[in-house]
């Protein structure tokens, strides 16, 4: 039954909703029973019109009677409510949770059940969403960036054909990476899935500054970087900031500066402390964190108790039109973390 909940929320989320308001009337009645239509208005802080509408359909399925006494549950609302309590206890939880986040950061989250980091479809599933909440917004001659990672290859592998002409980017270089989740494959992925279009940037995802210079000046990565630079959605990760610096070969001297700011998490090539400050910055070429401003369209895909740090510390700074997608594991450890 809990998967079954699972695939209407996303389904039909307009139907778990009805069913959450009802048990929510089920459930009040159940503890004032018995208790009239005024009281209960007041107690659940809906309106009398609302009510009267659930309670008519509530009683014609024979799950409340209605006495001069007052409402009081049938022995099937009884039956009804104890079976769907646990079930719809759990999708209250995780609506606390987003609404905790929202109220905290200021960003939407959908969250997935489970902890990816030890359970690897957790991981397809957040995926899944975040391939499923793009499509539903995409529009024809859209472009999308996306970062590289074994999060974003998932996402990659959750999309279908679209009825439209999208322009996939990778949203920084990324040679020398495991080049399944580079950047540029899983661009090349999700224009193949979607049967879009994508262009590719050759470059490291980071370079010296003499080196940097002299590629910005390469007509090939003066084209790319602008279709990056106009993009409609971006979607990306957030990493761990020292496994990110453990990944990029980064020298001594600066993975010892990381750890003496008290670096937590990583985002397009910016070490940021657990307030969201700025530590230090590699040179990148492609999407710089300040080109998220102007953007409508962020999605940030990241989960597991272990990024739960990174991820709160990234939200200190995120752009508040950022749907964060992530699991159970970092919510949790996210809302308790101090």
């Amino acid at each position: 039954m809990e998967d079954l909940l699972k695939i209407q929320h996303r389904l039909v989320p307009d139907l778990i909703d009805k069913m959450y308001r009802r048990f929510n009337i089920l459930s009040t009645i159940e503890k004032k029973q018995p208790i009239g239509r005024r009281t209960l208005s007041d107690v659940m802080n809906v309106t009398e019109r609302v009510l009267r509408t659930e309670i008519e359909i509530l009683k014609q399925q024979d799950l409340v009677s209605v006495q001069s006494t007052g409402m009081k549950l049938t022995e099937t609302g009884e039956r009804i409510l104890a079976s769907l309590t646990h079930y719809l206890t759990l999708y209250s939880s995780f609506n606390h949770i987003e609404e905790e986040i929202f109220n905290r950061y200021g960003v939407k989250a959908h969250i997935v059940r489970g902890n990816s980091d030890s359970d690897e479809t957790v991981k397809a599933e957040m995926g899944t969403v975040t391939a499923e909440l793009l499509e539903q917004s995409l529009y024809d001659n859209a472009s999308v960036s996306v970062t590289g990672g074994s999060t974003m290859a998932r996402v990659s592998e959750s999309l279908h054909p679209l009825d439209k002409d999208i322009l996939f980017t990778p949203a920084r270089g990324g040679l020398g990476e495991n080049v399944v989740f580079q950047a540029n494959t899983i661009c090349a992925s999700m224009a193949n899935r979607t049967g879009g279009s994508y262009k590719v940037l050759y470059v490291p995802d980071q370079v010296s500054e003499s080196s940097y210079e002299t590629l910005l000046k390469e007509p090939a990565v003066i084209e790319v970087l602008d279709a990056i630079r106009h993009s409609d959605f971006i979607i990306h990760g957030i990493g761990d900031a020292l496994k990110m610096a453990q990944r990029r070969k980064t020298s001594e001297e600066v993975l010892s500066q990381l750890k003496h700011h008290h670096a937590v998490g990583e985002a397009f090539g910016y070490y940021f402390d657990s307030k969201g400050e700025v530590v230090h910055r590699v040179k990148t070429i492609g999407l710089q964190l300040e080109d998220l401003a102007t953007k409508t369209n962020i999605f940030a895909v990241a989960g597991g108790a272990s990024k739960a740090e990174a991820i709160k510390a990234y939200l200190e700074i995120a752009p508040k039109n950022t749907i964060l997608i992530t699991d159970e594991g970092a919510a949790k450890a996210m809302i308790n973390l101090e």
